[in-house]
């Protein structure tokens, strides 16, 4: 069948699914509202994040897409209760909502079916609190539809590997599955600094240590200095966020450890120029040059809709170490890597090749494929089959 029937089926038979039509309500069937019961809500529909304020009606996150829960707002009693229960007597938790404005905790479900990473604020003067369940299934690749070139970043052993995207975009879950994977494949330490922690590994061939900064350690920073000493063969570093956390993973990856990192940008060329805005300008030539010398890959995702409505699936650029890139890195023409992305033949790929492939396996629809493309004519001209090798798809 060719590109250009499929667009006719999905024109006519894909099922009509407005994203932007309100959220059908979820249904809390216990109407005790105690916050057991708000979070068993969570887990039934498989929400990742649980809103709750004074006032307001409580709200769940299904799918990266709000919806509302069909029962009457918490009020200032029951808030109060809520933020006693999770703050579970610790008097630092209460110290940090009540003098700084905001505390973070842990908290799990009774039966121990479920842990939540746990943000207490105030709104208005009143309480408001966000629970972030942790996921303790590792994802694998084929349920991610993630590419075969992903899955195999985990068979290196030495160098770094940036995962880039915006907030939400699912840079955690990916990561998840890749040190998954090597956590089965290999017997190596694999040592993860996060914030907060949003998989947990429990350890199969490897042996896994996660530090959590704020429960495991009083700081990012501190962890970092520390992780050196833990005699890691694997290091995840939760985020670069700072010239500190850049230094640290690229002296990690030069010196024979295998990094795993991430980074807010949202194209490959883009996460290159925001980790060169981190160098500190005294070390500007050695930094580039272990950047190019030790940088893997750069994986950069996105998060499309599928075609059925349910779930979300990633959508891929990938640009891997050739010589090109490495030169470009090394001569500061940052622009010019735009143009390596694509390069199949060297495992590269951009946005619009993935999302021509998920179109083809029916697991997105034409517009989807269309808001998300970088190239909205040539990627329409891939769809109807008359695209050539001569169109760039960037």
């Amino acid at each position: 069948m060719s590109a250009h029937s499929n667009v006719q089926e999905f024109k006519e038979n894909a099922p009509a699914i407005d994203y932007d039509a309100p959220a059908t309500p979820i249904h809390i069937e216990e109407r005790t509202l105690k916050l057991r019961d708000f979070l068993k809500t969570v887990v039934k529909v498989g929400g990742s994040d649980l809103h709750l304020q004074a006032g307001s009606v409580p709200m769940i996150r299904v799918d990266g897409r709000a919806k509302f829960l069909d029962c009457t707002p918490p009020g200032d009693e029951q808030m109060n209760e809520f933020v006693k229960e999770l703050a579970m007597g610790k008097e630092e938790v209460i110290h940090n909502l009540e003098h700084k404005g905001a505390a973070d905790c842990a908290f799990a479900l009774p039966d121990g079916s479920a842990r939540f990473r746990v943000n207490m604020f105030h709104s208005r003067t009143k309480y408001a609190i966000v629970m972030r369940r942790i996921v303790t299934k590792i994802p694998n690749f084929d349920d991610l539809n993630l590419p075969a070139i992903v899955e195999s970043l985990a068979d290196f052993h030495r160098g770094i590997v940036v995962v880039a995207g915006t907030t939400g975009s699912g840079k955690s879950t990916t990561l998840a599955a890749i040190i998954g994977k090597i956590n089965r494949t290999r017997s190596e330490r694999i040592l993860t600094i996060e914030d907060p922690i949003e998989y947990q590994h429990e350890n199969a061939k490897s042996l896994v240590s996660q530090v959590e900064v704020g429960t495991d350690t009083e700081s990012f920073e501190y962890a970092l200095k520390a992780a050196m000493r833990q005699d890691p063969d694997t290091l995840l570093i939760g985020e670069i966020r700072d010239p500190f956390s850049l230094s640290t993973a690229l002296r990690a990856s030069d010196t024979g450890h295998l990094v795993f990192t991430t980074i807010h940008a949202t194209n490959a060329s883009m996460a290159v120029q925001r980790i060169v805005s981190l160098f500190d300008p005294n070390q500007k030539e050695l930094m580039q040059q272990q950047l190019a010398l030790n940088l893997n890959a750069i994986i950069c995702q996105r998060l499309a809709k599928k075609r059925d409505g349910k779930g979300r699936v990633p959508v891929i650029e990938i640009m891997t170490k050739t010589p090109l890139v490495q030169k470009y890195i090394l001569d500061g023409d940052f622009d010019k890597l735009k143009g390596c992305v694509g390069n199949k033949e060297a495992g590269s790929q951009s946005f619009d090749q993935h999302l021509v492939e998920l179109f083809q396996k029916q697991i997105i629809d034409v517009n989807e494929a269309k808001r998300l493309a970088s190239n909205v004519d040539a990627l329409t001209l891939a769809l109807r089959g008359i695209g050539n090798s001569d169109t760039k798809l960037r």
